[in-house]
């Protein structure tokens, strides 16, 4: 019996490429003025919340800036001090 050949799937175009990028750069804006707003409505500072998430303030800073990419396991910690869910930092 002959082996199955599995069609390879083809590359994406620069448009769908262009595409994700776009949603990705949009999803760290959203991620990061989420954080923020968390952090202000929790009166806190970048310092204070620095102790409270056991993620450095320059960290922060930049993901509220949308600069980083983000892990689950971080956002998980930052949810965490800052009292509010994942789901809530990651919504629209």
């Amino acid at each position: 019996m002959a082996a199955r050949r599995v069609p390879l799937e083809t590359p994406p175009t620069r448009a769908e490429a262009a595409k994700v990028d776009r949603l990705k750069a949009e999803m760290k804006l959203r991620i990061g003025r989420n954080i923020k707003a968390a952090r202000t409505a929790a009166g806190l500072t970048l310092r204070q919340s620095e102790v409270r998430c056991n993620v450095s303030a320059n960290y922060l800073s930049e993901l509220e800036r949308g600069m980083p990419d983000v892990s689950v396991s971080v956002l998980v910690q930052i949810a965490s001090g800052l009292g509010t869910t994942v789901a809530a930092l990651v919504s629209e």
